[in-house]
């Protein structure tokens, strides 16, 4: 959110403290929020730990050997670098919480799977700030082939990203880190970049651990709050894990705090690192101390030879003051006990601190009287307005309970003291400054106001004659700034408010599960709903480079909004009348809608599907994505049911129908329902009837049907969704294809389900046959101009016209005539004979080659009788031998 766009207030964050979270979330100074997040990914063996490396050298002039989890450096601007791994759980947490992108790409190998599956996890969720780093140029040694490969990666990277994104080159490596050049003008950009605000994370905080301690049944977690304004909830969400109570929550001095301000550039000695999951600043915040692997001095019993040496050289103060630190018997808890003078440093004792600190006791009690009367005289005359309880409700917590724990559960804006008596409620009652009195009270106030007057025109004529002091305006403006930084702490702590930017420590009591390195740990919020479980309604589509089209009711393992677990989906289609066609399979490259049980979402939420949690990269792994658009605690899914019946008899219109139904009460159930014939009759179920098999009924249609028709009744069945819903993290189920595979069983086939060839008989119709009378009474252009002649009549009719006049033959001709057809009956019979010779050799051949097959089976099966004898025979002689 920029620094002019005001906070939009929601109907439901209409209260007080929701009003206070987003004014101060909308005035957040640039300075205060939390270090840019910069997510470094890409493939294996492709650069990212020595770009890490390289950078904080850059940045903070230091060297890091093994970059694990996050690394807070603090120099011109604060940053976090992580890397991610090719894990699928943490590629999709990085995507989540990135700011910046760093995508690697090896130039001698080209882009890979991860580097695609990043990018579409980017692009769902929002896709915050992208940069490429090619590395490896130094694989090409000829410069005409190394622009033509930077041209084309360059190219393809736009084309991924949208095309306002920059690709660098990191030409080479010197001494296991990249050239300075290249990394300076990396950094540079990184410097300059603007932050695209991403709505998941402007509405969702969230914490990315930096280090944490585990105790017997405590696990505490330090880290940042980043996203937006905290609002402490009683639940948090340990991303990968499951959720947790806390037990406390609380702010701590940042161990990378911002310094100077108002500098363009930080000193040598200014910048910080701060790498605990890589042993490099591990600074306790809560205590205060710097944890060394090393003692720096040690004990002077084990250092028998310079003991000699010691005593002639004079040590140094410090030296000396931990010597003497070493060789204390009793504690200072036991001095006081016996009420010594204790002597801390010379010329300082402690007695004279604990009458200094009275007097300055006694000095505010005299302030805060003084105070009180001044505000209880001007209400009166009316120049100023009473005091609101509500500004006042956290001092008051602090003084009467004397303790600065914050009040995490608490719904009241006003605080009620634990006091039973009433002397004791007014003894504490007078000592702040409300806007309540009593009218005791006041008289007194009057008496003590006219008194504190006079004191005060004397003291105002003492000022007069005494000289003006020099005022310094600098100074003033600090002491201001101050004292509204106090202010804000005090309001947002006491309201359960952390900025974004501020960096807290969390005890979280039982945690059954932590994400190991290299994955990051993430704290979420849970906010009110979001744990509720229920049947969401999503539009999904399976993504492009995904190998096989997903399944109604198949497990699929989801990751939506914080969470991640596995559910069994229903994917339909909705008709243009909004209903929701079950469908068995998702289409190929169109979107669909898919319905699940699954914990809430807000609507617009991205979603990501896959299959498995593998990290084997056989295909690619992202099988679906999708946005939230409906949550609902029931879905109603149909699919189609067409009921098919035969007609046995037929009264004009009517029909009597067997078939479709299996009782009478079936039937009652579906009267009135439409029906159709397979010719495109429609009609009308009426009643069961009695004739014929068991629910049987009498239907009527729009005309006569014939007993050759089919009848169909279309209806449509409600789906059952699965309440199937398991974290990760738990035991997952896995798909019949997998267990399948697993135990080598081929997958059942169903004989009704194959698709089979429909043979149809071809139908022989009469021919239509117009009557005479018919004839002569329609009109010319309807009669029928052309007979139409059978087959036979019309090859009767072209071999009479093909066949010569007997008439008008000599017998000459006629004798040819007569020659010619009795030769043709000679070759007819000659024909006929062959055909009958050959019909007697097939089957001559056939029989002998059936014989022949039959023999050879006997001389095979007497060959193995007599080898199995020649066996036993053996056998029994060397028994006998």
């Amino acid at each position: 959110m920029s620094d002019n766009e005001q906070p939009i207030i929601k109907p439901h964050q209409k209260s007080d403290k929701d009003y206070y979270a987003e004014h101060l979330q909308a005035n957040e100074e640039t300075d205060q929020q939390a270090p840019l997040l910069v997510v470094v990914q890409g493939p294996k063996q492709v650069g990212k730990s020595t770009l890490i490396k390289s950078l904080v050298k850059h940045y903070v002039g230091q060297k890091i050997r093994d970059p694990q989890g996050p690394i807070t450096i603090r120099a011109k601007q604060r940053i976090t670098f992580i890397e991610c791994p090719s894990d699928i759980n943490a590629m999709i947490d990085l995507a989540k919480v990135a700011d910046l992108a760093l995508i690697m790409i090896d130039a001698s190998i080209g882009f890979e799977m991860e580097t695609f599956e990043f990018l579409s996890l980017l692009n769902n969720h929002g896709f915050p700030n992208v940069m490429g780093v090619l590395t490896h140029i130094d694989f090409f040694k000829d410069n005409k082939q190394l622009r033509k490969t930077r041209k084309k990666y360059k190219k393809r990277f736009e084309y991924e990203t949208g095309g306002n994104y920059k690709l660098f080159y990191l030409s080479a490596l010197k001494n296991d880190y990249y050239l300075k050049q290249d990394i300076i003008n990396l950094a540079r950009f990184i410097s300059i970049i603007k932050i695209t605000p991403v709505r998941w994370k402007t509405d969702h905080p969230f914490i990315l651990v930096d280090r944490y301690e585990e105790q017997e049944e405590k696990t505490t977690f330090f880290g940042y709050v980043r996203g937006c304004t905290y609002r402490i909830n009683d639940r948090m969400h340990l991303v990968g894990s499951g959720d947790y109570y806390i037990e406390s929550f609380e702010e701590v001095n940042d161990p990378a705090a911002v310094h100077n301000k108002g500098m363009r550039s930080l000193k040598d000695n200014e910048k910080l690192i701060y790498a605990p999951m890589s042993n490099v600043g591990f600074i306790d915040s809560n205590n205060g101390f710097i944890k060394i692997q090393k003692p720096i001095f040690t004990d002077r019993e084990q250092q028998d030879d310079e003991e000699e040496i010691d005593e002639e050289v004079e040590l140094q103060d410090g030296v000396q003051m931990v010597r003497d630190l070493q060789n204390i018997e009793e504690g200072i808890d036991l001095q006081l006990e016996q009420g010594d003078d204790i002597e801390l440093l010379d010329g300082m004792v402690i007695e004279e601190e604990i009458k200094k600190v009275k007097n300055n006791k006694l000095t505010q009690q005299r302030e805060l009287v003084r105070l009180k009367n001044r505000i209880n005289f001007k209400i009166e005359n009316k120049t100023i307005l009473p005091i609101n309880d509500q500004l006042l409700a956290t001092d008051l917590h602090e003084l009467i309970y004397q303790s600065k724990e914050q009040i995490n559960n608490t719904d009241s804006n006003r605080f009620i003291p634990k006091v039973k008596q009433r002397e004791e409620y007014l003894e504490l009652k007078s000592q702040f400054v409300t806007g309540f009195y009593d009218v005791e009270d006041l008289e007194n106030g009057n008496q003590e106001q006219q008194m504190e007057v006079e004191e005060e025109s004397d003291d105002d004529k003492k000022k007069k004659e005494q000289p003006p002091p020099q005022i310094d305006f600098k100074q003033k403006q600090e002491e201001l700034k101050q004292r509204q930084e106090i202010v804000n702490q005090n309001i947002t702590s006491n309201l359960g408010l952390y900025k974004r930017g501020t960096y807290v420590k969390i005890v979280l009591k039982n945690v059954q599960q932590i994400p190991q390195l290299p994955n990051p740990i993430i704290l979420a919020r849970i906010d009110i709903g979001e744990d509720n479980l229920g049947f969401l309604k999503v539009k999904i589509k399976k993504h492009r480079w995904h190998s096989n089209i997903l399944k109604s009711n198949d497990p699929i393992i989801m990751s939506l909004g914080w969470k991640r677990f596995q559910t069994m989906p229903v994917y339909c289609v909705q008709d243009q009348n909004d209903r929701l066609r079950f469908i068995k399979y998702t289409p190929e490259y169109d979107y669909c809608f898919a319905v699940f049980y699954g914990n809430f979402t807000p609507q617009g939420s991205g979603l990501v599907c896959t299959q498995t949690l593998s990290n084997k990269l056989s295909k690619f792994r992202l099988a679906a994505t999708g946005v939230v658009l409906e949550l609902n605690h029931s879905f109603n899914v149909v699919k189609k049911l067409k009921l098919i019946g035969e007609p046995f008899k037929i009264m004009k219109n009517t029909a009597f129908v067997k078939g479709m139904f299996n009782s009478s009460l079936e039937v009652s159930k579906f009267q009135g329902a439409m029906i159709k014939t397979v010719s495109g009759l429609r009609g009308h179920i009426k009643k069961p009837c009695k004739l014929g098999p068991d629910g049987s009924y009498r239907a009527t249609f729009e005309d006569k049907i014939s007993l050759s028709d089919l009848v169909f009744c279309r209806t449509w069945v409600r789906v059952d969704i699965n309440r199937f819903y398991r974290l990760v993290g738990q035991k997952l189920m896995r798909t019949g294809w997998e267990i399948r595979q697993e135990k080598q069983i081929n997958a059942p086939v169903n004989p009704d389900s194959v698709y089979k060839d429909i043979e149809r008989n071809p139908v022989k119709f009469n021919p239509l046959k117009i009557p005479t009378r018919l004839q002569q009474s329609l009109p010319f252009q309807s009669r029928e101009k052309v007979q139409q002649l059978s087959l036979k009549d019309r090859i009767r009719k072209q071999v009479e016209k093909n066949l010569p006049v007997k008439s008008e033959l000599t017998d000459r001709e006629k004798q040819t005539y007569s020659m010619i057809q009795r030769l043709n009956t000679i070759k007819n019979d000659k024909e006929q004979t062959r055909k009958l010779k050959d019909i007697q050799k097939n089957k001559i051949k056939t029989a002998q080659e059936q014989g022949q097959k039959k023999h050879l089976e006997q001389a095979k099966k007497k060959f193995k009788q007599q080898k199995q004898k020649e066996k036993f025979q053996k056998k029994l002689k060397n028994q006998e031998d």
